[in-house]
C-alpha cells in the first residue's frame, strides 16, 4: 500500500497521468482499490468514556471540559452523557455560552438518542446559569406573563427544560397548555417547541391537536416534528401518536402538505421506510409489527 501511494504521488507530480493513458488507468485502478473500502458501509465503533477520557477531560478548564465532554457524548462515547448529567450542576457560573458550545448544544438537543438530548439540556442550563428550582420556574413564568410575545421563546423553553429534569412539571405543563391556545403565533410556536422538550406521554395529545388544528403551517410542522423526532420523548412513547396519525392519513380533509408531514412522522416514529404513502398499507404493516392495535 505504501509503495502504491508513493508511485501515485510520483505520477501526479511528474505529469505522467496526463500523457500515458495505460499508466493513468493502472494508477487510478490501484488508487480506487485503496480508497473505496474506506468509504464502504459498516458498523461504527462504540467507544467508552472510560477513566482515560475522564482524566483527559478533567485536566481541562471548565469551559473546555464542558465542550469536550459534550462533543464526546455527541460522538456516542458510552458514559459521556452520564458524566455530563453528574457534573454539569457544578459548571453553573463557570462556563459561558459561545459559538462552539451553542453549536454543540444544538446538535445534542437534536440527537436521535435521548440520553444525548438530556446532556444537551444540562449544558444549556449550565451555560445560561439556569437553576433547576421551583423558584426559577416561578421567575420564568412571571417573565413570560409580563411580555408573552417577547419572552415566549426563551422563558417557555427554559421552564420546559427545567421541568424535563423533574422540577415543577405540573405547573409548567399547565402554562404550556394555556399558551398553545394563544392568539399569538409567537406564543404558540414557543409553547410547541417547549412542549416537545418537556417530554412525557402527556404532551402527545396537545401536539396532535396543534398538528391538526393550528392556523400556522409552520407551527403545525413543528408539532409534527415534536411528535416524530425532537424533544425528550422516548421512542415507545411516540408510539402513542400512531393511531391518530393513521386516522389523519385516512382523513379526506388532510391536505397534501399535511399528508407529507403525517407520513414522515410515521416513518420516523416506526423506523419503517419501505411503506408507500397509503393509509391502508401503513395500518396493515403497523398492526403486523405490533406497533398498532385494532380499535
Amino acid at each position: 500500500m505504501k509503495k502504491t501511494l508513493i508511485l501515485l504521488s510520483f505520477f501526479l507530480s511528474a505529469g505522467v497521468l496526463a500523457s500515458n493513458e495505460a499508466v493513468r488507468a493502472y494508477v487510478i485502478e490501484q488508487y480506487r482499490s485503496i480508497i473505496e473500502p474506506l468509504f464502504s458501509s459498516g458498523e461504527s465503533t462504540q467507544p467508552k468514556f472510560d477513566t482515560f477520557y475522564t482524566a483527559m477531560v478533567e485536566e481541562l478548564p471548565f469551559q473546555q471540559r464542558a465542550e469536550r465532554s459534550l462533543e464526546l457524548a455527541i460522538n456516542r462515547f458510552e458514559g459521556a452523557p452520564d458524566y455530563i448529567l453528574k457534573y454539569a450542576e457544578n459548571w453553573h457560573g463557570e462556563i459561558e455560552s459561545n459559538p462552539r458550545l451553542q453549536t454543540l448544544t444544538t446538535t445534542a438537543l437534536n440527537s436521535p438518542l435521548i440520553e444525548i438530548r438530556m446532556a444537551g439540556f444540562e449544558l444549556y442550563l449550565a451555560q445560561y446559569d439556569v437553576d433547576k428550582t421551583p423558584e426559577k420556574v416561578d421567575r420564568l413564568i412571571r417573565q413570560f406573563e409580563r411580555k408573552p410575545e417577547k419572552n415566549a421563546a426563551g422563558a417557555l423553553w427554559a421552564m420546559a427544560a427545567i421541568a424535563a429534569r423533574g422540577v415543577d412539571r405540573v405547573k409548567v405543563y399547565d402554562v404550556l397548555i394555556e399558551a398553545i391556545g394563544s392568539e399569538s403565533d409567537k406564543v404558540r410556536q414557543g409553547a410547541v417547541e417547549a412542549l416537545a422538550r418537556f417530554g412525557g406521554e402527556e404532551i402527545i395529545e396537545p401536539l396532535l391537536f396543534v398538528a391538526q388544528n393550528d392556523t400556522s403551517a409552520y407551527i403545525q410542522e413543528r408539532a409534527f416534528c415534536g411528535l416524530a423526532q425532537t424533544g425528550t420523548l422516548q421512542v415507545i412513547e411516540r408510539y402513542a401518536a400512531l393511531p391518530t396519525l393513521i386516522k389523519l392519513a385516512h382523513d379526506p380533509n388532510s391536505t397534501d402538505q399535511e399528508l407529507g408531514w403525517i407520513y414522515q412522522a410515521l416513518k420516523e416514529i416506526s423506523n419503517l421506510y419501505d411503506i408507500p404513502n397509503d393509509p391502508e398499507a401503513w395500518e396493515e404493516r403497523l398492526i403486523d409489527v405490533g406497533m398498532l392495535q385494532l380499535q
